[in-house]
């Protein structure tokens, strides 16, 4: 079970990082935050907020952005 109600992580900043961006709800009005980054040439996971190295969906995704990048943790 996730905190977070939604996970994208389909922006990547012109220096190659994926951002994982999260929202407690599915409203559209409410504002999201970034919980990770993810390097996509080194695969280096910087979290932005601690719940998401525990967290099941926020891991599915920053795997998901490691796999598209053929990186492994």
């Amino acid at each position: 079970m996730s905190i977070w109600g939604e996970i994208r992580n389909d922006f990547i900043d012109d220096d190659g990082i994926a951002h994982i961006d999260a929202w407690l709800t599915d409203d559209d009005n409410e504002e999201g935050i970034v919980i990770a980054r993810v390097d996509t040439e080194t695969g280096e996971i910087m979290y932005l907020d601690e719940r998401a190295r525990e967290d099941s969906y926020a891991q599915e995704m920053i795997q998901e952005i490691l796999t598209d990048c053929n990186l492994s943790i």
